[in-house]
């Protein structure tokens, strides 16, 4: 199986969540797993925010970076380029999309030919991907 994982629910493999257990199971199964090249940024970004905020401590914070980084080498980073863009600017227009959402939406459909599903947990990409024909697997709603 091949998947694209967004931020948002690859996230859930490194931060005990609801859908963490699903993400978990569908990264078990996948052949490949295709990640934007923002997901790093996001990831980072995402585990900073949770140190600040005390939800982690500096220790955890320094194990899940490691963990990432780790993990990272086995995704398939699919680097920013002009179909991107023109393709985050188009769903920016049609959804009002954030930035980063609209890239990652964006790097879905260019893939949407090699890849069998897009997991993600943000409400708005799930409703704007499948709007554009991708096949969406929420792993909080996976039963």
């Amino acid at each position: 199986m091949k998947l694209f994982f967004d931020t948002s629910a690859l996230i859930k493999k490194y931060i005990l969540e609801n859908g963490s257990d699903k993400v978990e199971n569908l990264m078990n199964q996948a052949d490949i797993i295709f990640v934007s090249v923002i997901t790093e940024m996001e990831t980072y970004s995402t585990f900073r925010r949770l140190l600040i905020k005390k939800a982690i401590n500096e220790d955890d914070y320094k194990i899940l970076l490691n963990e990432f980084e780790i993990d990272c080498q086995f995704y398939t980073h699919i680097d920013f380029n002009e179909i991107i863009s023109v393709n985050a600017k188009l769903l920016i227009e049609k959804y009002q999309l954030k930035t980063i959402d609209s890239i990652q939406l964006g790097t879905a459909l260019l893939l949407k030919d090699q890849i069998d599903y897009v997991v993600v947990s943000d409400e708005k990409i799930i409703k704007s991907g499948k709007t554009e024909g991708l096949k969406v697997i929420n792993p909080m709603n996976i039963k």
